[in-house]
């Protein structure tokens, strides 16, 4: 009977929002991007907070072993920007990649995730 009272009190306020993993909504190269030149970064923009101390990334080429790298404190813009990730990269040679992510989100959701994307020239 509580609960039923309890349910036609909130059925107004409609739906409530739910926790959620972080969803990446951009990302700089684009996924599958064939690119003349290396990429200096890779950016990735999610749908909320990540918790960027938690975060692992990993670049390997697509059929060799991932190496981890160092995620920047903060965008090319000098903003700190809770939602991007700023992944400085080393001088890549031709051939296609894959970035590897695995982000906490600030809702406690782990989320891992791939770009991978084609170099065809130098840096």
């Amino acid at each position: 009977m509580a609960a039923a009272a309890i349910v036609a009190l909130l059925a107004p306020l409609g739906t409530l929002p739910a926790a959620a993993h972080a969803i990446v909504l951009e990302s700089v190269p684009a996924r599958d991007a064939v690119l003349e030149r290396a990429p200096e970064r890779v950016i990735l923009r999610f749908n909320s907070k990540i918790e960027k101390r938690l975060t692992r990334v990993t670049i390997g080429a697509r059929h060799g072993t991932p190496s981890p790298v160092s995620i920047a404190s903060d965008d090319p813009g000098g903003d700190q920007q809770p939602d991007r990730l700023v992944v400085p990269l080393r001088p890549l040679p031709p051939g296609g990649y894959v970035l590897r992510y695995k982000v906490l989100s600030a809702d406690g959701h782990i989320t891992e995730g791939a770009l991978r994307f084609t170099v065809t020239g130098s840096h």
